[in-house]
């Protein structure tokens, strides 16, 4: 079972061009998985709270596009990917891609369960080009899910 597991996670990723590290971020939050998966769905609401009012556009089916333009060291950062899997409301899986990945491909997983009427977020963002990357996405990622919260 975990190696169906794996080969299942494994799909979709350009691993021979993947770097080394990965993260591991776990926030709780006070609204039902369905309201917490829209979050990461719905453009108008990536664009309230992940790219902060910049532009936002995604194509949320397995093969579709995205597309972010986040704001940070006084310009405009291009962030884009595809999703791998979209498996309302338990799972988003899709790849990123940005300067801060050295144009190659990342992904990130994010896990959604269902705890008495809550939601675990669990994001897991692998194939990270170094260490000292991957604390800088740990930092972005810790910010911007402590603003998800509030706009639940």
């Amino acid at each position: 079972m975990n190696a169906l597991k794996n080969a299942v996670q494994m799909q979709g990723r350009n691993v021979q061009v993947m770097g080394p590290s990965s993260i591991r971020v776990v926030r709780n939050y006070d609204a039902k998985p369905e309201k917490v998966f829209r979050a990461w769905t719905d453009p108008a609401s990536i664009s309230a709270w992940l790219t902060k009012g910049e532009y936002a556009s995604a194509d949320v089916r397995p093969g579709g596009l995205f597309y972010l333009e986040m704001r940070g060291m006084e310009k405009i950062n291009p962030h884009y990917g595809r999703y791998l899997r979209v498996d309302a409301p338990r799972a988003l899986e899709f790849t990123w891609v940005s300067e801060w990945t050295q144009g190659k491909e990342s992904v990130v997983l994010l896990e959604f369960a269902e705890r008495d009427g809550k939601t675990e977020l669990t994001l897991t963002h692998d194939g990270l080009p170094n260490e000292e990357l991957a604390a800088a996405h740990e930092q972005g990622w810790t910010s911007f899910l402590d603003e998800l919260g509030p706009r639940l």
